[in-house]
């Protein structure tokens, strides 16, 4: 009895004609039994399923595909972007004068690029901030630490969130390069 519950995932094309499955929102799928009584899918689009002429199975199902996500490169793009964003704006509130007002935003900045791999911890300097060193730049940063209980992280991050889109990289309004013109 256990080899009726392990068969194969869905094909990615009809066993009849090849048609690709992914793009379809929904097809039909059956399950029959070999002479050795192992459990064997078949995923068929609905031409060739209405063309069938022997429908003999042991059971049959309507298999549901979902639009895939972004790409791994789509998502890179966006990883990338945001690196892009967070060290801009790292950049101009380390830059002001008034980056004591910012402590807390610049704190979990460069938590953040730590995180992202942007920067690297290098220790605590003699005054008691945090170092932070920044390889592409070769520059080194010094951050107030701040004790976690005085921090409102949600508040910052939401500081973070709404300066955050006046960094980001600007698209390009024309599309994708390469693209129909």
């Amino acid at each position: 009895m256990e080899g009726y519950l392990q068969f194969k995932r869905a094909a990615r094309a009809c066993l009849v004609c090849g048609t690709s499955l992914p793009e379809l929102e929904r097809h039909p799928t059956i399950l029959t039994l070999s002479p050795l009584d192992e459990a064997v899918r078949q995923d068929l689009c609905p031409t060739c399923w209405d063309r069938l002429d022997q429908k003999e199975y042991f059971s049959y199902w309507i298999t549901r595909r979902y639009q895939q996500g972004p790409s791994a490169e789509d998502r890179r793009l966006a990883r990338s972007e945001r690196n892009e964003a967070l060290w801009a704006l790292f950049n101009a509130l380390y830059a002001r004068t008034d980056r004591a007002e910012y402590a807390s935003q610049l704190f979990l900045l460069a938590h953040l690029l730590m995180k992202y791999r942007l920067m690297a911890y290098k220790g605590v300097a003699a005054d008691g901030r945090l170092t932070f060193f920044h390889g592409p730049t070769q520059e080194t940063y010094l951050i107030d630490d701040l004790p976690l209980a005085s921090v409102s992280f949600v508040d910052a991050m939401t500081s973070i969130d709404g300066q955050l889109t006046q960094y980001a990289p600007a698209r390009d309004a024309a599309g994708p390069p390469g693209g129909d013109e």
